[in-house]
């Protein structure tokens, strides 16, 4: 295969899971943020619960590996250390999340160029990216390790 059908492949590929990931959601309901859509109640739903999520701390440069149980229950794995805490979702779309005694922070979820993001709102209206979500795998893929 030549380079450009590859290259087709690929963002087939790419457009045909988020389309699955989302389930078939419309993004024209989502709140628009510059060039990024806030993600809705909905939407994050869909990614998290029952899930296994990567994520990406873009500060840190940490991998976390996360199970969103549906009953609230956050189960991570990050720098081969396990630790369990909580999680929710707000009616505004905002997950939260906690572990240990730290208070639960919220945040919005964003999608830019199809790949998802938690940003952190600064006074001035503006955002900055603090994690990048990178894979989401239905069901508890931590069980298995």
């Amino acid at each position: 295969m030549n380079s450009g059908v590859k290259r087709t492949m690929k963002i087939i590929i790419s457009a045909v899971l988020a389309v699955v990931l989302l389930g078939g959601c419309q993004t024209a309901t989502n709140r628009e943020v510059g060039e990024q859509k806030v993600l809705t109640v909905d939407e994050v739903r869909r990614l998290f619960v029952g899930n296994t999520v990567e994520s990406y701390n873009l500060n840190t440069s940490f991998t976390s590996f996360t199970y969103y149980h549906p009953n609230g229950q956050a189960i991570q794995e990050r720098l081969w250390v396990r630790r369990i805490g909580t999680w929710s979702i707000r009616d505004d779309g905002k997950i939260c999340l906690a572990f240990g005694k730290r208070k639960a922070k919220c945040r919005h979820l964003v999608i830019e160029d199809g790949r998802y993001f938690k940003i952190l709102p600064d006074e001035k209206e503006e955002t900055t990216k603090i994690v990048r979500y990178r894979y989401f795998a239905k069901g508890n893929a931590l069980a298995k390790r």
